[in-house]
C-alpha cells in the first residue's frame, strides 16, 4: 500500500527505482567531504552546525547580530520533522532560500533531505510531480513529504546499508535516476 504522499506514483517506476537504487548510490559512501561534515555536527550548537553546513556547501559565512543568531538557532532547533513551516521566516534573510535551509536541516537532523532540482526531476519520473522552487517553502514541504513517503514505501532490499542517512540515499538516488 502506498503512503498518501506517493499517491499517483507509477508502481512500475517505483519498483524500478528501488531495484536500481543500490547501484545508483554505491559510491555515495566515498564522498569524504560529506562524511566529514556529517560527523562534525555534534552537540547542540545550531549556529556552529549551520557554519559547518555552509562550509560544505561553499556558502559565504554569515555575519549576523546576536539577536538574529538566537532566532535562527531557535528555529533550527525547535522544528520537528517533517514540518518546514517554522523555517519560512528565515527566508527573509539575505541569501537564504529553501535549498540552503534544507542543507542546514539535513546536517542538523540527518532526516531532512537536501532539496535539489535533480532530485525533484527524479520524483517527476516516478509520477510524483514535485516542483523545484527554492523561494517557496510549500514546494520544499512537498519534497520532504515525498521523500518521507519513499522511506516508508522502500522495500528492505531497496535501501542499501551504507551508513548514510536514508534521506541522503534517496536524494542522491533520485538525482541519478
Amino acid at each position: 500500500m502506498l503512503p498518501v504522499s506517493l499517491y499517483g506514483a507509477s508502481g512500475t517506476e517505483l519498483d524500478n527505482f528501488f531495484s536500481v537504487l543500490p547501484t545508483l548510490v554505491e559510491n555515495a559512501y566515498d564522498d569524504r567531504p560529506y562524511q566529514e561534515t556529517l560527523f562534525a555536527i555534534t552537540g547542540n550548537d545550531a549556529i556552529r552546525h549551520i557554519t559547518i553546513a555552509d562550509s560544505w556547501d561553499h556558502q559565504t559565512p554569515f555575519d549576523w547580530p546576536e539577536d538574529l543568531l538566537m532566532e535562527v538557532g531557535m528555529a533550527v532547533q525547535t522544528i520537528k520533522y517533517p514540518d518546514v513551516g517554522l523555517l519560512e521566516h528565515l527566508m527573509t534573510l539575505d541569501n537564504v532560500d529553501c535549498r540552503r535551509l534544507s542543507i542546514w536541516m539535513h546536517f542538523e537532523t540527518n532526516v531532512y533531505p537536501i532539496y535539489t532540482k535533480e532530485a525533484c526531476r527524479g520524483l517527476d519520473k516516478l509520477g510524483l510531480p514535485t516542483p523545484y522552487d527554492p523561494n517557496d517553502i510549500a514546494t520544499y514541504g512537498l519534497y520532504v513529504q515525498r521523500i518521507e513517503g519513499l522511506k516508508l514505501h522502500a522495500p528492505a532490499e531497496g535501501m542499501p546499508e551504507i551508513g548514510l542517512p536514508r534521506a541522503r540515499i534517496l536524494q542522491l538516488g533520485l538525482e541519478r535516476y
